[in-house]
C-alpha cells in the first residue's frame, strides 16, 4: 500500500510497504499530478518498509503513468529514498545516474529525519534555457572510412541529430567502417534525446556496419557500463586515456586533418 505523507506543498511524500495494487499506483501519480500542476518544481521522499512488491496490474500502471511522466523530467528537483533494502537502494542510485537532471540521494531508515528535512528544501528555479555551442563537433580525417567527433559538453536534442545526420552516409556505403571518438568533457545526456527514434533506428544499423570504436578518455562510469555490454555486440571497442591519443587514431587507421567546425 501506499500512505500519502503530510508533507510541504513542493514535496510528494509517501510511506510504502506491503503490495502495490494499481490503485496505489494512481495515487501516487495522481498526488505527483497535483504537485506538478500547482508547483514549478517538485521533490520526492518514499519511505520504503520492510516488503514491497507489485501485482501484474501495480506493474502495467506503473510503466503507463512513467512513460506519461518523461516529458516533465526538468520539473523534478529532488529525491530522497529512505531504505536499508540493498537492491531498491541499487536500483535508486541507477535512476539517479540515467536521469541525471534530478539529485536522487539514498538514506537509511535512523535517517529519516534528515532525509525528510533535505527533500523539503525548497527547489530552486528552473533554469532559463540558454542557447548553448554544440557540444558534438566533427574532425576530419585522412581516411573516408573513419568517422571521428569530439564530445566538449552535454548532449542534447540538437546534438543527437547532429551526430545522426553526419553518421547516416557511412551507413549507405558498402562495407564497414571505423568510428573514433574523443570525450573531451563529457557532460552526461538528456535522456529523451538519447530516446530518439531516429538515434535509435541508427544505432541499431550501425551495430553491424562499424567495425572499430575507439574511445578516448572516457569516464570510469561510461567505460564500465560499455564494457559491461559490448560482449552482446560485433563492433570492436578500445577504450584510450587521453595521452594515448595517437594509438587510438592508428588503431582505426586514419588521422586528424583538421577541426571540422560543425
Amino acid at each position: 500500500m501506499i500512505e500519502i505523507l503530510e508533507s510541504p506543498k513542493h514535496l510528494i511524500a509517501m510511506k510504502i510497504s506491503g503490495t502495490l495494487t494499481a490503485e496505489d499506483v494512481e495515487k501516487a501519480y495522481k498526488s505527483t499530478n497535483d504537485a506538478l500542476a500547482a508547483n514549478e518544481r517538485v521533490s520526492f521522499f518514499a519511505e520504503i518498509g520492510e516488503s514491497m512488491g507489485f501485482t501484474v496490474e501495480g506493474i502495467l500502471k506503473d510503466l503507463w503513468n512513467g512513460i506519461g511522466q518523461l516529458g516533465r523530467l526538468g520539473k523534478y528537483y529532488r529525491a530522497a529514498v529512505v531504505t536499508d533494502k540493498g537492491w531498491i537502494a541499487t536500483m535508486a542510485r541507477v535512476e539517479g545516474l540515467v536521469f541525471s537532471s534530478i539529485d536522487v540521494r539514498v538514506f537509511d531508515p535512523k535517517e529519516r529525519a534528515k532525509a525528510f528535512a533535505w527533500a523539503s528544501e525548497a527547489p530552486e528555479p528552473l533554469p532559463k534555457p540558454e542557447d548553448a555551442p554544440p557540444s558534438v563537433h566533427f574532425l576530419q580525417t585522412t581516411s573516408p572510412n573513419v568517422l571521428a567527433y569530439e564530445v566538449n559538453g552535454r548532449l542534447r536534442e540538437k546534438d543527437i541529430k547532429a551526430a545522426v545526420a553526419e553518421m547516416k552516409p557511412y551507413l549507405q556505403r558498402d562495407g564497414k567502417f571505423n568510428v573514433l571518438a574523443r570525450m573531451k568533457d563529457f557532460g552526461g545526456f538528456d535522456l529523451l534525446a538519447a530516446l530518439d527514434d531516429d538515434l535509435v533506428k541508427t544505432k541499431y544499423k550501425a551495430i553491424s556496419k562499424i567495425d572499430k570504436y575507439a574511445i578516448i578518455g572516457a569516464k570510469a562510469w561510461m567505460r564500465n557500463f560499455v564494457e559491461l555490454v559490448s560482449g552482446i555486440f560485433s563492433v570492436q571497442i578500445r577504450f584510450f586515456d587521453a595521452e594515448e591519443e595517437h594509438a587510438a587514431w592508428e588503431w582505426v587507421g586514419a588521422e586528424q586533418a583538421l577541426l571540422a567546425g560543425k
